[in-house]
């Protein structure tokens, strides 16, 4: 069996983007390969930034509409000219590692998703594009729970905190709004009043679906669980949004969304148990993990830590991502606004995980269902 996935296949039309051009970073990303795929089925001509051309064009769609070019999100200089005549940027590139790998590189983090921000909404400056989406999280949020769901309107928590990834998003969004006004004290004069740089902030929850070539903490999860390779989680649970919903809301954001304006991406929040449990259904292998109780997660993380490091493997879990999980088990959020402004909806957990589950099979990531090795048996 390869390793290699097969190229993906041309997408087929869809509803109207609004956008004639539009330039992705992060595409071969479970999130920006969403992207793609949404601007591509709307009509959109798309420049997708990729470090890796070869691995890129095994990844993303064989369209017309797709061209590659070669770049580094930290070096805006790499791509900058790709800029001009853009209607939107959407940038989903991010570094999160450390919810899946010990050890990540804090600078390069902070680098990634806050920097390289600054430096793209300048360059998209001297560009005038219209617009650049910025990918946050619904980490950045102070609180928010089940009688009083966080929204856009919810402050963020200190830029200063444990949880790299978390700060660095919470800073990227401080930048942003600083950058509003040094663009109208200083950049109106040079452009003119007719040119403004719309900034709007998608925020997605704990994204799932098709597509997870990295794979994420998500996929990784998903994995584990149908091949029987984790026995036991905590207590939790979190918001679940299809990486596919979070793309159209990035979309839309892209087309009309307000400059400076959030729309939450959360989806629906579910119990860990419930997830998994729709990830056995839709394989029909592994077998549900056990309840673990809450205070016992950290060990098990730790555990899974370890495990790793010894087979010379990424782990499942680190301890940064179950403190995530846990935190999650108490945040509500709402995604009304999306809804409402955007005209987006989200799938439900079943179709999701259905999906991603068909993805992974295609992509010769998963064994035989139960009934299938059943079937082979008897033949």
């Amino acid at each position: 069996m390869s390793d290699t996935p097969p190229p993906s296949e041309s997408v087929g039309p869809g509803e109207p983007t609004g956008l004639r051009t539009a330039l992705v970073t992060g595409p071969t990303g479970l999130l920006g390969h969403a992207v793609v795929d949404r601007l591509l089925a709307g009509g959109t001509e798309v420049t997708a930034v990729v470090r890796d051309a070869e691995r890129a064009r095994d990844l993303l769609p064989d369209h017309p509409g797709l061209r590659l070019v070669a770049g580094d999100v930290t070096d805006i200089g790499s791509y900058a000219g790709a800029l001009r005549g853009m209607d939107a940027v959407i940038h989903t590139a991010a570094y999160f590692r450390e919810y899946y790998q010990p050890g990540h590189d804090v600078e390069l983090l902070y680098r990634t998703n806050v920097d390289a921000v600054e430096d793209l909404l300048r360059a998209a400056v001297d560009a005038q594009v219209p617009a650049v989406v910025q990918t946050s999280s619904i980490a950045v949020l102070s609180r928010g729970d089940i009688h009083a769901p966080g929204d856009e309107d919810t402050p963020n928590g200190a830029p200063d905190q444990e949880n790299h990834y978390r700060s660095s998003k919470i800073r990227a969004e401080r930048m942003i709004d600083r950058f509003g006004q040094e663009f109208a004290a200083t950049y109106g004069e040079k452009y003119g009043t007719e040119y403004g740089l719309r900034v709007p902030l998608v925020l997605p929850g704990w994204m799932w679906g098709p597509g997870d070539a990295g794979p994420t903490a998500a996929g990784r999860l998903f994995l584990a669980v149908a091949r029987g390779e984790i026995k036991a989680l905590p207590t939790a649970g979190n918001h679940v949004v299809d990486a596919r919903d979070a793309a159209a809301v990035c979309v839309a954001a892209a087309s009309r969304g307000a400059a400076g304006r959030r729309y939450i991406a959360g989806g629906s929040w579910y119990p860990l148990h419930d997830i998994c449990a729709a990830v056995v259904r839709a394989t029909g292998t592994g077998t549900v993990p056990r309840k673990l109780p809450s205070p016992a997660a950290m060990g098990l993380a730790s555990a899974l830590e370890w495990q790793a490091k010894v087979r010379g493997k990424e782990p499942v879990a680190t301890r940064t991502g179950m403190r995530v999980l846990l935190e999650g088990h108490h945040r509500r959020v709402s995604s009304a606004r999306a809804a409402r402004e955007l005209d987006v909806t989200f799938r439900p957990l079943e179709q999701t995980i259905a999906d991603q589950a068909a993805w992974h099979r295609a992509h010769g990531q998963l064994p035989a269902s139960q009934a299938a090795r059943r079937e082979t048996r008897s033949a």
